[in-house]
């Protein structure tokens, strides 16, 4: 055992400093990767100077002269190069006099602050030094980084340089797309130890807050200006883990890249390997003293034993048979017979009488064969005993008959009894009830692939199904649909009736569904009130195909809209059905069903109770929209938000206050329409961090003019979506933004919608007083327009009702309108509410207006909205108009 252990020792220690080294190896391998990928990226911006450098030097002509065709050309290079580079943020042309001759991005580039600009002075007075340079400096808060490139003409004399401003951000974004096992780390860092880049990220800090932090690791700072690549072992300081750090420095630039791999998930194999060496080794030694003890207790009595062998001979082999039957535990919880050599039943547990039925006097002395069921043949007999005879047992599943009569499925395991010499002397058959059994696997079954509120299919057949019939379509020529069933109104009914009398609701859909269906369709219900029909066999071409899924399709909404009866009462409802072909079978499950759903929405916005196909423009729009979500997450971070202010004016069309409206100013697309993106924003509850920027930024700019004279009157309205009103610490944040921006609350107008009010009206009422208290005013935005209940006016703390601008701007072209507009303003003058009109075109609407008691007003009347510029442009021309 000694030996045994010094052997294990060693081959532990060798195995452990094999796994050290191999983790060394391949952390190093990562890191001289990732480091050649960042230096390609270099090379690239490197490669795009240069050649913009060289092409902007031919666009002049005889100094000052620009050839304009070249220009033309160099502009559309540098548009092409910052779209092919994303982490390019802007580029620009200095010349040997530091005079900036082109420029893109943002306004002052290159040389924004003093820190650039002196760098830039020094690397033009320094044309001896190297080609290319880098400037970056965190601690002025910004994360791109400048690369600047030496120019020179076709004689070779120096003309300037050209620069270009990095996202330092890249390196955090391409670590995302990087895969890392467990325990990894890759982070960059510049010569000087400071962060650019980590993933995982620093815990409790943002990629913005880690940007830039100093690194406290010397080891590594010892190696990081070394050419070739070092390995280190060491506890991380981002961390605490304890490491293996790969450092490979990037060729030509102040960059490295420190690849780590936690030395726990390094070594865990290597330590499992302790702990089972360990364990085998003293199950061994405890194991071969347990022997070493017994054999010299049998050796004590062995002399005993022999003098007895003789006398317990005869005894022994009478008892044989008998003790290797009660071997077999023959009371437990399986049925159990036991027959002899010709297979006459000899004995039988209280198991087998409960399962079969039989007591144990009706079967003694009996073949087994009365349990016979007759569902197997003799050929299915004589392989069971062919295989007894040969192998010594058997097991299978058997159907037997009860005593009832019943018929049910046995697992039954028949062994032989034999002597020494082989001889049979008996045979024990163990039989166990498998009813209950498949009774479950039949229950599981339904579980897994069938609604249990319906007994219709659920999702994960339909779509098992679904799939099997694309396959089906890609090698025939039979055509298939898949149609995607919604209910309208349901939610209605289901939160007036309740839950109970909703299910029995769904019950009587999925069987009119059903009954309005083909035999081979398979109705399937999704979840809640959504319901999808699989139609297979439409025929061979995609018109008849449509065909007969329309007539489905319809037949189906024939049968929803008629009235469902639950007890004494009607309700109506009707469906919006979506329709996608399987078509070639091209598509997976996952497309056809989103399709499928594009395609009832499309159905739900023509006015419901209708069907629609799908329509490839339908995924156009989800991609783009898909898009549009994608770039408003970084709109904040990017600073391509922009606030623009619509002035509100009294009777006398003083400016009163303005609207803050919300602009996105997209770097490709321009500026996006806020009904592009504002409903975007809704749906994926960006509207909440959206809206915290908005209310910021105006409680800032309203900060500002109350230390204007002449703007310090000035209020701002501000829009709240419901989402960000709803939020639990709605009212804390905004006391937070007040303290902050300095802005005073008495000239903050929130403008809220109905829709604040109709699901928790007690709570909307609440969080409207505490912020009432702090001196904030409310206005109902869009009144009219929406439930226009009256019974929450009188009960919420509102200063003032918005009349819609669609009221406003066809008042003379609809009677209707004008009837509500004067309701209106006759209710807001009874409640003692101010109430202002939008949409404001032409002097006439304004007359009408004032006419019924209107007193303010917004629209293009008095101005568009503008930014912040033009709106104190006409501020201040308003004041002077004022003061003459």
């Amino acid at each position: 055992m000694l030996g045994l252990l010094v052997v294990m020792v060693w081959a532990l220690m060798e195995r452990y400093e094999r796994d050290l080294d191999e983790a060394r190896d391949k952390t190093l391998a990562h890191g001289e990767l990732v480091a050649e990928w960042a230096t390609g990226a270099f090379t690239s911006i490197d490669n795009t100077l240069s050649g913009l450098a060289n092409l902007f030097a031919l666009s002049l002509e005889g100094g000052d002269r620009i050839d304009e065709p070249l220009v033309e050309a160099f502009e559309t290079l540098v548009s092409q190069r910052q779209r092919n580079l994303p982490f390019l943020d802007a580029i620009g042309i200095i010349g040997h006099t530091g005079d900036t001759l082109y420029s893109t991005g943002s306004p002052g580039f290159p040389g924004h602050d003093a820190g650039e600009r002196a760098f830039i002075r020094d690397f033009l007075q320094s044309p001896e030094a190297a080609l290319e340079s880098v400037y970056w400096d965190p601690e002025a808060g910004d994360h791109r980084m400048l690369y600047l490139r030496r120019m020179f003409d076709a004689e070779g004399r120096f003309t300037g340089v050209a620069a270009a401003r990095l996202d330092l951000f890249f390196f955090t974004h391409a670590l995302q797309r990087i895969q890392l096992g467990a325990g990894e780390s890759i982070a960059f860092i510049d010569s000087d130890m400071r962060l650019i880049a980590r993933r995982p990220g620093v815990q409790g800090m943002s990629a913005t807050e880690a940007l830039g932090m100093t690194v406290d690791a010397p080891a590594v700072a010892e190696v990081i200006d070394e050419p070739n690549g070092h390995t280190v072992i060491l506890t991380s300081p981002l961390d605490g883990d304890r490491r293996i750090f790969g450092i490979s420095r990037l060729e030509g630039l102040p960059f490295s890249v420190i690849v780590g791999h936690s030395t726990a998930s390094v070594l865990a194999d290597w330590r499992q390997k302790v702990m089972v060496l360990t364990l085998g080794w003293l199950t061994i030694a405890v194991l071969g003293l347990f022997i070493l003890l017994h054999y010299l207790r049998l050796s004590r009595t062995e002399a005993d034993l022999h003098r007895s062998e003789e006398q317990l001979w005869e005894i022994n082999r009478s008892l044989q048979a008998e003790l290797r039957i009660a071997d077999m535990a023959f009371d437990t919880h399986l049925g159990m017979f036991i027959t002899d050599a010709q297979g006459i039943i000899q004995k039988v547990n209280r198991t087998f009488e409960s399962i079969t039925g039989y007591g144990a006097e009706e079967v003694l002395g009996r073949n087994p064969r009365l349990l016979n069921s007759g569902r197997h043949d003799a050929a299915f007999y004589r392989d069971m005993w062919t295989t007894i005879h040969s192998r010594g047992s058997w097991q299978g599943e058997v159907w037997n008959r009860r005593k009832n009569g019943d018929t049910y499925p046995q697992w039954v395991t028949i062994s032989a009894v034999r002597t020494d010499s082989g001889e049979t002397t008996h045979y024990v058959a163990t039989l166990s009830d498998m009813t209950l059994r498949r009774a479950a696997e039949q229950e599981a079954h339904r579980l897994a692939f069938y609604d249990p509120l319906t007994g219709l299919p659920n999702r994960r057949m339909m779509l098992d199904r679904a799939d099997q019939a694309i396959h089906k379509a890609r090698h025939s020529e039979h055509q298939g649909a898949l149609m995607f069933i919604d209910l309208d109104g349901f939610k209605h009914i289901n939160d007036s009736l309740g839950h109970q009398q909703g299910d029995e609701l769904l019950q009587r859909v999925a069987e009119r569904v059903a009954e309005a269906s083909r035999e081979s369709d398979l109705v399937a219900r999704l979840g809640g009130d959504e319901f999808a029909v699989l139609l297979e066999d439409l025929g061979g071409s995609i018109d008849e195909a449509s065909k007969v899924a329309e007539r489905v399709a319809s037949k189906l909404l024939g049968s929803l809209a008629e009235p469902f009866r639950l007890g004494v009462d009607r309700y109506q409802l009707s469906g919006s059905i979506g329709i996608t072909l399987l078509d070639d079978g091209s598509q997976s499950v996952e497309d056809c069903l989103q399709q499928a759903e594009m395609a009832m929405y499309q159905a739900k916005q023509a006015g419901r109770n209708t069907l629609r196909f799908f329509d490839p423009v339908m995924q156009a729009v989800a991609v783009r929209r898909a898009m549009l979500e994608s770039d408003l997450r970084q709109a904040v971070s990017r600073d391509q938000l922009r606030l623009f202010y619509q002035p509100q004016v009294d009777e006398r069309e003083r400016i009163t206050g303005v609207e803050a409206l919300l602009r996105w100013e997209h770097p490709d697309y321009g500026m996006v329409p806020p009904g592009d993106f504002i409903a975007v924003a809704e749906e994926s509850y960006l509207i909440v961090t959206i809206g915290a920027w908005v209310l910021e930024t105006a409680c800032r700019q309203l900060a500002r003019w109350s230390s204007e004279p002449d703007k310090a009157g000035l209020t701002m309205a501000v829009n709240i979506s419901p989402h960000q009103f709803q939020q639990p610490d709605f009212v804390a944040d905004l006391e937070a933004i007040l303290d902050r921006t300095g802005a005073r609350p008495q000239r903050l107008k929130l403008e809220l919608t109905e829709s604040v009010f109709m699901e928790e009206p007690d709570v909307a009422k609440a969080t409207m007083n505490r912020l009432r208290a702090m001196g904030i005013r409310f206005s109902l935005d869009d009144f009219g327009t929406g439930y226009s209940s009256l019974s929450y006016l009188n009960r919420l703390p509102l200063d003032q009702l918005k009349i819609d601008q669609s009221f406003v701007r066809t008042l003379f072209k609809d009677p209707a309108n004008r009837v509500i507009s004067a309701s209106i303003i006759s209710l807001g003058s009874n409640l003692g509410l101010e109430v202002i009109a939008e949409g404001v075109e032409t002097q006439a609407h304004c007359d009408w207006l004032a006419e019924h008691g209107c007193t303010a007003y917004q629209g293009y009347l008095f101005a568009r909205p503008l930014p912040l510029e033009a709106l104190t442009a006409l501020l201040e021309r308003s004041t002077c108009a004022a003061g003459h």
